[in-house]
């Protein structure tokens, strides 16, 4: 069966279920995560320059929100796929198995907290028309991910697109 546009767009706007993180934000995972940035900003690990600032506490810095959501490498979390696997499923089983991120898009609302639990949705919220691209032909699709906290409170939304194309072997 060939791939069809309605295929693509039959997966568009669904909402995943909330998946929640693994781990709540902490300490150690706030200054590893500095540590390899090298972050020195005194919001993160200074309690008294913290106290004294608006948040009133230790936060963890917004972009690490991704890591509090990861899935353990070990042992393998099993799950319902959402309608991004569902999607690069489908390209790959039409051949568009090689992947490129071509863009993230981050916005922040409420700061983490040491303690909060970190969950999130996403939904697929476009794909392109096959474009040829200089690596080979193939679809960009864009994902919405949205990140709560335990208040159900908006942590960050993200956009990230991805390019998942037929690799042309070089002559």
């Amino acid at each position: 069966m060939s791939l069809t546009t309605e295929m693509l767009q039959s997966l568009v706007g669904i909402e995943s279920e909330v998946t929640k993180g693994t781990d709540e934000v902490c300490r150690p995972m706030i200054r590893h995560y500095c540590e390899v940035m090298e972050d020195a900003n005194p919001l993160y690990h200074d309690d008294a320059y913290a106290k004294a600032s608006r948040y009133g506490e230790i936060i963890a810095p917004p972009t690490q929100v991704q890591v509090y959501t990861m899935n353990p490498l070990w042992p393998k979390v099993e799950r319902e796929k959402n309608s991004m696997e569902h999607l690069v499923d489908l390209l790959k089983e039409h051949g568009y198995s090689s992947i490129v991120a071509t863009a993230q898009v981050q916005e922040y609302f409420e700061p983490m907290k040491i303690g909060d639990d970190i969950s999130y949705t996403l939904s697929v919220k476009e794909i392109s028309p096959l474009k040829q691209t200089a690596r080979g032909p193939g679809y960009f699709s864009t994902f919405l991910y949205t990140f709560l906290n335990q208040r159900h409170e908006i942590v960050c939304k993200q956009s990230f697109t991805i390019l998942s194309y037929q690799a042309q072997v070089q002559q």
